[in-house]
């Protein structure tokens, strides 16, 4: 008898120190390898208002475990097992818990996380959850599958940290995100539901319809189905787009393969309209033409572009580079607008190199006549002469510039006025018309 009572009064003495909170154990190779000391001790001034915790299933066996020298209490749940933490199921095929304030679970097999408010699930074959962290561990190639707007996202990874709490998850190891629009891949990822962003990291690069992304880090904002890549980040597209053959009075189909790179990519869904910008050191090119500035923007699949900061256009078929503060070009018009300290050079088609230029207040060009049209203090310059007008327009297919508006030619000491000057910038030739004048040195016209 004295054997039982002491036996009974040291299990209530065992059960005032640790019924609760159980200790976190280190338990076997399912539990976590670390122990954390915090929830070996139950201050009372510190205590934060207990989650409360649903568990059950079909099945239950219950057993004593001693681990870490404690003992516990392990309930083991089947067939439908589940634990509700707040309004978030976890269920599996078979749950260990560990205390019945379920502070450690431990599932096993066609594990499910259910956050129903976020529109979010976890599947995997293997967790752990832990009450007090508020999260959930899984391993073995996890999925996340997010439905949320009419929008389904897939992510699949080595291994996810869910935070109940915050709604955030973590993903670790070869990350895959998969939507109606993209496949992005990297190494490692954050997601914030509350956000609504992914953010991956290991230089990830992400594929859509004749698109190639790359860069050092890429955040994908879900709803909009918008991208931020930062860091050397590049675009590789394939576009096909009309040709057409004056001669043959024909249409056809061209292959073009546009590269697009900087600083920093932001790509926008609005509506409808989507708008793709490049910030830093922008660059694109084309096989007949390249794109420099400090910001590009593009609409309309690149048929919109705005141009701002050191702009350059180089058109290497037709032989000229526009250079400028700004410049705004619409493909489907086939207008050029350049302004902020506009200039056109002219280059020899061959090898590009420069036989003059032009500068005005600002610059139009008309893709279907190819004709450009200077307007305000028109300066011209060739190898051996200057000229000097109001208005001018130059026939790219002729390299004949027209320079009207009381026109003026300098060439060696020679200062000439005239009502209409025409020049042939590369071949460096003038020809003059209507109502020519010599002015002498010093002479203002």
């Amino acid at each position: 008898m004295k054997v039982t009572f002491i036996f009974i009064v040291f299990c209530l003495f065992a059960e005032g120190m640790f019924g609760s909170p159980i200790p976190i154990l280190y338990g076997t190779e399912d539990f976590f390898k670390k122990e954390d000391p915090s929830l070996f001790k139950e201050e009372k001034k510190n205590k934060k208002d207990k989650i409360p915790i649903i568990w059950g299933g079909s099945s239950l066996t219950q057993e004593e475990r001693v681990v870490n020298g404690f003992p516990v209490k392990v309930f083991i749940l089947g067939g439908g097992a589940y634990i509700m933490h707040k309004s978030i199921k976890l269920s599996a095929r078979e749950i260990e818990i560990i205390g019945e304030e379920a502070l450690l679970g431990n599932l096993k097999g066609q594990v499910i996380v259910e956050d129903f408010q976020n529109g979010v699930t976890l599947t995997a074959t293997k967790g752990i959850y832990d009450k007090v962290a508020g999260t959930v561990s899984l391993e073995n190639q996890p999925v996340l599958t997010q439905k949320k707007d009419g929008k389904v996202v897939r992510i699949k990874c080595q291994s996810i940290v869910r935070y109940l709490e915050e709604t955030k998850t973590i993903l670790a190891g070869k990350v895959a995100v998969t939507s109606e629009e993209f496949q992005v891949f990297g190494e490692d990822a954050v997601f914030s539901e509350k956000e609504d962003r992914i953010d991956l990291k290991g230089e990830p690069f992400l594929f859509s319809e004749n698109r190639f992304l790359i860069g050092q880090t890429l955040s994908y904002f879900v709803k909009e189905g918008s991208i931020q890549l930062d860091g050397d980040a590049t675009i590789y597209q394939v576009s096909y787009e009309n040709k057409k053959d004056k001669e043959k009075d024909t249409v056809t189909k061209e292959r073009v393969i546009t590269q697009f790179s900087g600083k920093t990519l932001t790509h926008l869904n609005k509506g409808k309209e989507t708008v793709t910008s490049m910030n830093g050191d922008a660059f694109m090119y084309r096989k007949n033409s390249e794109f420099k500035a400090n910001l590009l923007e593009s609409r309309k699949n690149n048929k919109e572009i705005k141009a701002t900061g050191n702009v350059s256009y180089l058109d290497k078929e037709n032989g000229y580079r526009m250079e400028g503060g700004l410049l705004f070009y619409d493909k489907e018009k086939g207008y050029s607008y350049l302004t902020e300290s506009p200039k056109i050079v002219f280059l020899n088609k061959k090898d590009l190199i420069e036989r003059g230029f032009l500068t005005s207040v600002f610059i139009e060009r008309f893709d279907e006549k190819n004709e450009t049209v200077a307007r305000g203090d028109v300066i011209v310059e060739t190898q051996s002469a200057k000229a000097t007008g109001e208005f001018g327009t130059y026939y790219e297919k002729k390299d004949e510039l027209v320079l009207e508006g009381n026109p003026t030619l300098v060439r060696d000491t020679t200062k000439i006025s005239a009502g209409k000057i025409i020049l042939y910038p590369k071949s460096d030739k003038a020809l003059l018309t209507d109502g020519l004048k010599v002015i002498p040195n010093g002479e203002k016209k």
